[in-house]
C-alpha cells in the first residue's frame, strides 16, 4: 500500500481529481445546491427562494456540488454514501463514487479524496499538494468535519434515518431532524422518514405536526405535505394535524394547492374542515380563498354546521366581488339549515358593495324564505342600501316571490318610504300591483305612497293600485284617500280619484 493513502481493496487506481472551487461549510447558512448533467455550461436552472435560503437547483446526472456562501469548504461527491453511526468516517460508496471535500485556511490547503472501488474504498489526504498518510491526520480531520457535513447536505441521509429509526423509532428521527437547520435537508429526511411501512396514525400525526413546526420554508413543507398526501388524509386524527400544518405555510399558493388537492382527496370530517377553514382563514388573497372555499362547497355530506362555518369563514375575504361568489354558491345548496341562513344574512351584511349584496338577495329572495329571514334582508336593505337603484330593485323582487306576513309587510313599506327617489319607490309600488296582493300589503303599500315626495309618482303608485283597492273593502278605499289626500296638485289629485270611482 502506498505510504500516503489509506486503501480498502485496489491500489492500483489513480489519484481522483480535486473538488472545483465551490464554497461549502458545515454549519447551514445559505446553501447552494446544484445537480449537473453532462456540462455545467449546457445545465438548466430552476431558482427556488424561501425565507432564509437561496437553493438553485440544475438538472444533473453525475455530479452533486454544495456550496456555502462565504465559506471556505469546498465538496463534491456522487454516488449513494454510508457513514459510520457517529456520522466520524465513511464507510462505504456505491459503486463509481467518490467524496471530495477541501478547506483553505489562511493559505494553507487541506483536502480529502475518497473513492469506491471494486475491493472497497480508497481514502488520500493531502496538505496543499503533497499526498499525507491517511493515519492519523485524514482520518482525524475526516472525523472533524463529516458530522457537519451530513447534516448540511443530506450525505448518507437514507442512512442515518434508518440508524436512528432502529434505535428510537419515530421520535429519535423526529428529534435528529430537528437539529438540522436546513429546510432542504430536513426534507430529505421526512421523506425518507415517511417511506418507512408501517407507521401508526399516532406516528403519523405526530410526524407531520413536527414537521409542520420544524420545516420554515414553505416551499420544502408543501413539498412533504403534497408528496405524501395519500399517508396524511388516511384517517381523520392525521387529517387534522395535516391541516395544522398548512396554517404555517405563509405563501398562498402552496397553501392552497394543497387544499385543493385535499378536499378532493376525501371527504373531512367536521373536525377536518374546521382546519381547512383555519387555513383558508390564514390565506391572504381573496381569490385563493374563494377558491378553496368554492370548492368545498362543492363536496358531497355537507351538513347544515359545515356550511354554516363555510358562510362565516367567507367573513374573511375583504373582496366584495369574490365573497359574493362564494355566497350565492352556497344559496343554491340544497341542505341549508336555518343556522346557515342567519350565518348567510349575516355574512351578506359584510358586503359593502350594493352591487354585488344585491346580486346576492336576488338569488335569495327567488326561494320561499321564513319570516324572520324576510324581515332581516329588508332591514339590511333599508339600512345597509344607499343606492335607491339596487333598493328598489330588491325590494320588487321581494314583492314578486315571496309571500309576506303583516308584519314583513310593514317593513317592507318602511323601507319604500326611506327610498330617496320618488321615481324608484313609486316604481316598486307599480310593480307590485301587478300581482294579487292580499289585504295587509295593499294596506302596507298604500301607507308606503305617503312617503313619495313627487305628487306625479305617489299618482301613478295610486293608480297602480287603484283596481284591487276597488275590489277590496272599505279600510283599502279609507287608506287609499288618505294618501291621496296628500297630493297638492289638483290634477294628479283628480286623477287618483277617478281611479276608484
Amino acid at each position: 500500500m502506498n505510504n500516503n493513502m489509506h486503501f480498502q481493496g485496489q491500489n492500483n487506481s489513480k489519484m481522483i481529481r480535486k473538488p472545483p472551487g465551490l464554497a461549502f461549510q458545515a454549519v447551514p447558512m445559505l446553501i447552494l445546491w446544484a445537480i449537473t448533467w453532462g456540462s455545467t455550461t449546457s445545465a438548466q436552472h430552476t431558482v427556488i427562494k424561501s425565507k432564509d435560503k437561496h437553493v438553485v437547483i440544475s438538472n444533473g446526472k453525475k455530479h452533486r456540488y454544495h456550496s456555502v456562501h462565504g465559506s471556505s469548504f469546498n465538496l463534491e461527491y456522487n454516488g449513494d454514501i454510508r457513514v459510520t453511526d457517529d456520522d466520524r468516517d465513511i464507510k462505504s460508496i456505491s459503486p463509481g463514487g467518490y467524496f471530495e471535500v477541501s478547506k483553505t485556511t489562511f493559505g494553507s490547503k487541506r483536502s480529502i479524496a475518497i473513492e469506491s472501488r471494486s475491493g472497497g474504498l480508497r481514502k488520500q489526504y493531502y496538505e496543499g499538494r503533497k499526498e499525507l498518510n491517511w493515519e492519523p491526520a485524514g482520518r482525524q480531520w475526516l472525523a472533524e468535519i463529516l458530522p457537519g457535513i451530513v447534516r448540511s447536505t443530506g450525505i448518507a441521509a437514507e442512512d442515518r434515518v434508518n440508524r436512528y429509526y432502529r434505535k428510537g423509532g419515530v421520535d429519535a428521527v423526529l428529534d435528529e431532524i430537528s437539529r438540522l437547520e436546513s429546510d432542504y435537508v430536513k426534507a430529505i429526511y421526512a421523506k425518507t422518514l415517511l417511506d418507512k411501512k408501517g407507521l401508526t396514525t399516532s406516528e403519523l400525526a405526530k410526524i407531520v405536526e413536527e414537521l409542520g413546526d420544524e420545516i420554515d420554508s414553505d416551499y420544502y413543507l408543501a413539498q412533504v405535505l403534497k408528496e405524501n398526501s395519500n399517508l396524511f388524509l388516511a384517517s381523520d386524527q392525521v387529517s387534522e394535524a395535516y391541516f395544522e400544518a398548512v396554517t404555517n405555510i405563509s405563501s398562498d399558493h402552496y397553501a392552497s394547492s394543497i387544499l385543493k388537492e385535499a378536499i378532493h382527496h376525501r371527504q373531512p370530517s367536521a373536525r377536518s374542515l374546521s382546519k381547512i377553514m383555519e387555513a383558508v382563514g390564514d390565506i391572504s388573497s381573496d381569490y385563493y380563498q374563494a377558491v378553496i372555499l368554492s370548492e368545498v362547497l362543492e363536496l358531497q355530506e355537507l351538513n347544515g354546521e359545515m356550511i354554516e362555518e363555510i358562510i362565516e369563514t367567507s367573513e374573511d375575504i375583504s373582496s366584495d366581488y369574490y365573497q359574493s361568489q362564494v355566497l350565492k354558491k352556497a344559496l343554491h345548496l340544497d341542505n341549508l339549515s336555518s343556522g346557515s341562513f342567519e350565518s348567510l344574512i349575516e355574512a351578506i351584511s359584510d358586503v359593502s358593495s350594493d352591487h354585488y349584496m344585491a346580486s346576492v338577495f336576488s338569488d335569495l329572495v327567488e326561494n320561499p324564505l321564513e319570516n324572520d329571514v324576510q324581515i332581516k334582508i329588508i332591514g339590511l336593505v333599508e339600512d345597509n342600501m344607499s343606492s335607491d337603484h339596487y333598493a328598489s330593485e330588491i325590494l320588487s323582487k321581494i314583492l314578486e316571490e315571496q309571500r309576506l306576513s303583516e308584519e314583513a309587510s310593514r317593513d317592507l313599506a318602511e323601507a319604500i318610504e326611506g327610498i330617496g327617489s320618488a321615481h324608484y319607490a313609486s316604481s316598486i309600488i307599480m310593480k307590485a300591483a301587478k300581482q294579487d296582493l292580499d289585504k295587509s300589503s295593499l294596506l302596507s303599500l298604500l301607507r308606503s305612497v305617503h312617503g313619495i315626495s313627487s305628487d306625479h309618482y305617489r299618482s301613478e303608485a295610486l293608480r297602480a293600485l287603484a283596481p284591487q283597492v276597488r275590489a277590496g273593502d272599505n279600510d283599502l278605499k279609507d287608506a287609499y284617500l288618505e294618501a291621496a289626500r296628500h297630493i297638492r296638485s289638483d290634477t294628479y289629485y283628480a286623477k287618483a280619484i277617478r281611479a276608484i270611482d
